[in-house]
């Protein structure tokens, strides 16, 4: 009867085989059909799901769904290369991937992928250390450091549901698992079956399921948003498959646990006969157990010895104080490590046991050296012993002695040996090493000469370099022999009687002479020290060389005699007191010749003593203008002499120390007779030197007694109406009378004033002069005349008016210049600085004021400026100040504004001034300006900064339209110091080449083979990072630095394209990208026909890609240039078209071969309406006008089936490749040359 069903059931089952088919719509059939091969994306290493084996296949539980799929769908599906899973989920969001078949659904995921039904789901759970923490639930794991895959569907749960909790993504499943064996981490969260098959399979030891999470791990298929079809047909293929199919994956990969067995069938089929089975078991377990219980008893005897002697030899072992240890020779691993290993290097023991401890715990220096001795000696059978350095735990370096010896184990050998702690024995031993190498660096820099000499024969036994440097013989030479036999001493026999002094004991300062080998000489002291060296006593000689000592002493004694007969023979009187008591030490014949006294009667006697200052108090001044100074020069005074006569002297007075004492050195000349002489000459040579100038000479009365003829043609009045009047004859009454008090005190002080005066002719006429006026003295330095000399200098005042206005003004507006600006804004800094005030800076720009000159002319412009300084002066205050920087920037300064917005206002006020027209020669002319602000203290408290940061307001004026006002911010400052910044290292990335090209293919819509490539630069900073060419291309032309590097761009492209020609298949023109700079500058052509010429290219290789702003703006100069360009067979292509305003009468002219339309259109595809219009449009244009349509900036498979529908030729994106290195390029896109059957164009 089970028969009779089974058959049934087969049948019914055959019968209903074509019913569960897979049932597709037509538009799937169709899909299909297009997309008969797609690419999967595919973890590398996610074992049990999926991963790749050792012969590249892929594996696992989604690799035989993905069979499946084949097999109903009749497709092929190939997986995509990528190393990691973060590489597959960028590719999937880029859409170069078809189908990701095995992966959870995430809401970050959700947002650019679709996902069919779950075919698996697996648990979630917590894994951990048996001897760490056990956290059983999520929120266990706060505080812990938490492993997860990175990028996993764990990860990324994890991370948006539970923020708080410090995870650490590790690469890979055995990463992770390993990082939490090692202690790195705490616990690990991962799905069941791929942690158990990688614990299995690592064999990792102590890692348990310690808890479970909330979340499943819902295995399914995706695919990009743009394929939901394709996520409809898997869906349909999942839902047909039947419960055997499913099982027997699941069996074969994750052993699904689930049985769909009826329990009563499995009782009937497997219990009864397992029960009887076992009672059969029972019974004859009982009969067995009987026999062996004696044999138990004896062996559990056996057992007890054992285990004493193991005891007994593990204590032995552990005693030592060595570490005895057991190693796996063919891996270098621990079997076996005594207790003490731990207490060595402070790691535990299990530690020991991992594979690789041996590597990670050598010291880096020694690993290498000890590992390949160990592993020879070992080769070669024999036992052996080194020494090494390792690596304890908390970070010490441990010297050991590892004795090595070779024991048999189970048929194979295997090492044992004792790990032996000689870190203090090397210790000791690099403490004696760097003892002895400080005692040699002493021993041989010693600038003395020392020498270890033995007591007994006087031998040499040891020299330093100083020795050998001295004396000219090397060390080798002298030791062995005694300092006689190396004729050592000046004096012959001497050198026994100096070892005979050594010998009594410690000696110093023997002075003797040496003779060096070249037979010079030299005098040094000897001292010696009686020192005993491996039990025999040696002498240690210091030789200490005094040649230059005695050298300085004669030459002191040889200066003492020279000063002391300069001192006698001087002409001057030269005499030297003690500065504590005056007495006098010493005098020469000229101080006997000055006052009259003896050299003896003038010793041990005092000035004050000998009466020869006729003012005490000049002695006294002079004295304490050398301790202020620290000497005295041309000090006068009055000298009495012995017969009572004065005479003047002028002294000079140097201290001195003589033995201890300060002394003084005084040097007195007798002036009496030049000073005679010098007053008899003062007048007369006072009227005659000054006959240029006015003169005029009054008495101690101020009565006019003499004038020169320059004084009457000064001031008008004659010499008779002049003499015996009162200089307040010419008072101009411009000064009042604490001028002249403050004149006359300084005369009477210092018998002299300078200076400017005012003073009045006899018509009236007031006129400034310099006046000087000296005091005339007779010989007894008496104020006799006053002799006053003056100059007019009216006109010098004219033209240093004049000068001055010039200096500080703008010629042609007349306004004030920069550093007249400055110069008021910075007192009215410190103006505000005192009142607590604010005032503000004005930074104004004429907007298009170049225009007005180069269409009407400088004069008009000219002519212009005044008009706008003269309005500007109208509206600004009296206090204000408008001044003119120079071509047209104008600057006002506004003081003492009581509120913030007041700068505002007066800069908006200023604004509408301009709206007015300025009328010159019957014609209007209409200007507008920019203007900036900045406010101190603000923005600024210093004139520099306060007119940079108003200029930087006004460039944003500027930027944001003309004809406005800006205030100052603080971004401002930031953007150009970025700015600055950035052309600093364009500049240097442009010397040291840091730039590169890229190249990215464009591939051809109809035949989808690669058409050309386009050269695109790219800037790869070694501290920022990736620079986007927006940022530094408009800076290179702002610059001017977009020439040299348009100019490397053009080379670098030309010789890229003749390498790929001579060992690749050709492919197509290379693009390279123009800026308007570049086609301005004359001698372009010539460059590009040099460049294809030297690089062996033809011109239709090139292809040369213009933006249509710049064809606009350029009209009929860049349709001249093109035309040669296009002359020379070049292809031309305008870019980003549709972005400028193209004239459509003017494009049928130009001689270009492609449009590219503009990727801000392609963007939107297909789904904007607005982009689809301007696409179709575009395409249209150009089908019309016979050109090349290609589109930029395709990065979606929509896209590209929309432009290829739409009969675009060609495009080009990150739907067919980034931009790429030229290596790359060539490996992934083209064919070698000489290959055998090489496509004429490569497919991409």
């Amino acid at each position: 009867m089970p028969r009779v069903a089974a058959t049934l059931l087969l049948c019914l089952a055959c019968w209903t085989a074509p019913v569960l088919s897979l049932e597709l719509t037509p538009t799937e059939q169709a899909w299909l059909a297009e997309n008969p091969q797609l690419s999967l994306g595919v973890d590398r290493d996610w074992p049990p799901y999926e991963f790749i084996d050792g012969d590249e296949q892929y594996q696992g539980l989604a690799a035989d769904y993905v069979r499946l799929i084949e097999q109903r769908l009749a497709i092929t599906l190939r997986p995509a290369p990528a190393q990691n899973w973060s590489e597959v989920l960028a590719d999937a969001r880029t859409g170069k991937l078809h189908l990701l078949p095995s992966l959870m659904a995430t809401p970050e995921r959700e947002q650019y992928l679709t996902f069919t039904r779950p075919y698996l789901d697996f648990p979630i759970v917590i894994l951990s250390q048996e001897q760490g923490p056990q956290p059983s639930k999520i929120r266990d794991l706060r505080g812990l450091r938490v492993a997860v895959v990175d990028s996993y569907a764990t990860h990324e749960l994890l991370r948006d549901k539970h923020p708080e909790l410090r995870l650490w993504p590790r690469p890979s499943v055995a990463a992770a698992l390993q990082a939490l064996a090692s202690g790195q981490a705490d616990a690990m969260v991962g799905d069941l079956a791929s942690s158990i098959w990688h614990l299995r399979q690592l064999k990792l030891d102590g890692i348990v399921i310690s808890g479970q999470t909330p979340l499943r791990y819902k295995l399914a298929m995706a695919v990009p948003k743009d394929q939901a079809i394709l996520a409809g047909i898997l869906d349909k293929l999942l839902a047909e498959l039947t419960p055997s199919e499913i099982a027997e994956i699941q069996q074969r990969w994750v052993s699904d646990p689930l049985d769909s067995r009826p329990f009563w069938r499995s009782l009937l089929l497997f219990g009864l006969p397992g029960l009887l089975a076992a009672l059969l078991i029972i019974v004859s377990i009982l009969r067995i157990n009987h026999r062996l219980r004696s044999e138990m008893h004896n062996r559990e005897q056996l057992e007890n010895e054992l285990r004493n002697s193991e005891q007994h030899y593990r204590g032995l072992v552990e005693s030592l104080n060595a570490v005895a240890w057991q190693m796996d020779p063919s891996n270098l691993r621990y079997t076996y490590v005594a207790p003490q290993a731990e207490k060595l290097l402070v790691y535990p023991a299990h530690a020991w046991l991992q594979p690789g401890f041996v590597e990670r715990v050598l010291h880096p220096d020694d690993a290498r050296c000890a590992i390949d001795y160990c592993r020879s000696e070992t080769q070669a059978g024999r036992d052996h012993s080194m020494d090494y350095r390792m690596l304890a735990a908390d970070g010490r370096e441990v010297w050991v002695r590892d004795i090595v010896t070779l024991s048999p184990l189970d048929g194979s050998q295997t090492l044992r040996g004792l790990l032996i702690d000689i870190t203090e024995t090397k210790r000791t031993e690099q403490a004696l090493a760097l003892s002895e190498q400080k005692f040699a660096s002493v021993f041989h820099n010693c600038p003395d000469i020392i020498a270890l000499l033995n007591q007994h024969d006087g031998r040499l036994l040891a020299v330093n370099k100083t020795f050998e440097q001295q004396f000219g013989i090397s060390a080798a030479e002298a030791i062995g022999h005694t300092s006689s036999e190396l004729d050592l001493w000046s004096e012959q026999g001497i050198g026994p009687r100096i070892l005979d002094m050594l010998r009594q004991g410690n000696v110093h300062n023997i002075e003797s002479a040496f003779r060096r080998r070249n037979g010079s000489q030299f005098t040094a002291l000897i001292s010696a020290q009686q020192v005993t060296v491996d039990d025999t006593t040696t002498l240690v000689v210091a030789v200490r060389d005094i040649s230059e000592l005695k050298d300085t002493q004669q030459r002191l004694k040889l200066s003492e005699d020279k000063f002391a007969k300069a001192f006698h023979a001087s002409p001057d009187g030269l005499l030297i007191t003690r500065l504590s008591d005056g007495r006098l030490l010493d005098v020469n014949e000229g101080f006997s010749r000055i006052t009259g006294y003896s050299m003896n009667e003038a010793t041990d006697s005092s000035t004050l003593q000998l009466g020869i200052w006729d003012n005490p108090d000049d002695r006294t001044r002079m004295f304490e203008h050398v301790q202020q100074h620290g000497s005295v020069r041309d000090f006068r005074a009055l000298i009495r002499t012995r017969n009572g006569s004065l005479r003047t002297c002028e002294m000079s007075v140097q201290p001195i120390p003589i033995e201890g004492d300060t002394c003084m050195l005084t040097i007195a000349r007798d002036i009496t007779e030049r000073e005679q002489m010098q007053e008899n000459l003062k007048q007369a040579a006072t009227v005659f030197e000054s006959t240029a100038e006015g003169v005029m000479i009054t008495d101690l009365q101020q009565r006019i007694t003499a004038v020169n003829r320059a004084f009457t043609t000064i001031t008008g009045y004659s010499e008779a109406e002049a003499l015996g009047q009162s200089p307040r004859l010419l008072a101009s009454g411009n000064h009042d009378s604490a001028f002249y008090a403050a004149m006359w005190h300084n005369l009477s002080a210092s018998g002299h004033w300078q200076g400017e005066i005012w003073n009045k002719r006899k018509n009236g006429e007031l006129f400034p002069e310099w006046l000087t006026i000296s005091a005339v003295r007779d010989s007894n330095e008496h104020i006799t005349h006053f002799v006053g000399v003056f100059a007019d200098i009216s006109s010098l005042k004219h033209a240093q008016a004049s000068l001055d206005h010039q200096a500080h003004h703008d010629p042609l507006t007349d306004l004030p210049n920069r550093m007249l600006f400055e110069a008021r804004l910075r007192a009215a800094l410190e103006d505000a600085r005192v009142d607590k005030r604010m005032g503000a800076v004005l930074f104004i720009d004429l907007d298009r004021f170049k225009n007005i000159n180069d269409s009407l002319g400088h004069p008009v412009g000219d002519q212009l400026l005044r008009s706008i300084a003269e309005r500007l002066k109208t509206h600004l205050r009296d206090i204000d100040t408008v001044a003119r920087l120079g071509g047209d920037e104008f600057i006002i300064l506004l003081p003492g504004l009581q509120h913030a917005e007041d700068a505002e206002r007066v800069a908006h006020k200023l604004l509408e001034c301009f709206s007015l027209p300025f009328r010159f020669d019957e014609q209007e002319l209409f200007i507008s300006a920019s203007i900036g602000i900045s406010r101190y203290p603000d923005d600024g408290e210093d004139v520099a900064t306060l007119v940079k940061n108003a200029d930087a307001a006004m460039y944003r004026s500027k930027a944001r339209g003309r004809n406005r006002v800006e205030r100052y911010t603080r971004d401002l400052t930031f953007q150009a110091t970025e700015r600055m910044a950035l052309e600093r290292e364009l500049r240097r990335a442009i010397e040291l080449e840091q730039l590169q090209l890229y190249y990215q293919p464009k591939r051809s819509l109809s035949t989808n083979r690669l058409i050309g490539a386009e050269a695109l630069l790219r800037w790869h900073h070694p501290i920022f990072g990736e620079i986007p060419p927006d940022r530094f291309i408009p800076l290179a032309e702002e610059t001017g630095l977009i020439i040299a590097l348009g100019d490397w761009v053009l080379r670098r492209a030309c010789w890229q394209m003749q390498q790929w020609q001579q060992h690749h298949a050709p492919f197509g023109p290379l693009s390279v990208n123009l800026t308007g700079i570049q086609l301005r500058q004359p001698h372009l052509l010539a460059r590009i026909s040099s460049l294809l010429e030297d690089h062996n290219l033809a011109p239709e290789l090139l292809q040369l890609e213009i933006t249509e702003s710049f064809i606009m703006n350029q009209a009929e100069e860049a349709l001249n240039l093109l035309h040669q360009l296009k002359s020379l067979g070049i292809q031309l292509a305008i870019d980003d078209f549709g972005t400028g305003y193209s004239s459509l009468s003017y494009l049928k002219r130009l001689p270009v071969d492609t449009l590219k339309i503009d990727q801000s259109f392609v963007r939107g595809l297909p789904n904007d309406s607005n982009d689809v219009a301007i696409v179709r449009a575009i395409m249209a244009l150009g089908r019309s006008m016979q050109l090349t349509v290609i589109a930029e900036g395709v990065e979606t498979k929509a896209q590209e089936l929309f432009l290829a529908a739409e009969g675009c030729e060609q495009i080009q994106g990150f739907v067919v490749s980034r931009a790429i290195h030229a290596d790359a390029f060539a490996q992934n896109f083209l064919t070698p040359r000489h290959s055998v059957g090489a496509a004429e164009k490569a497919p991409v």
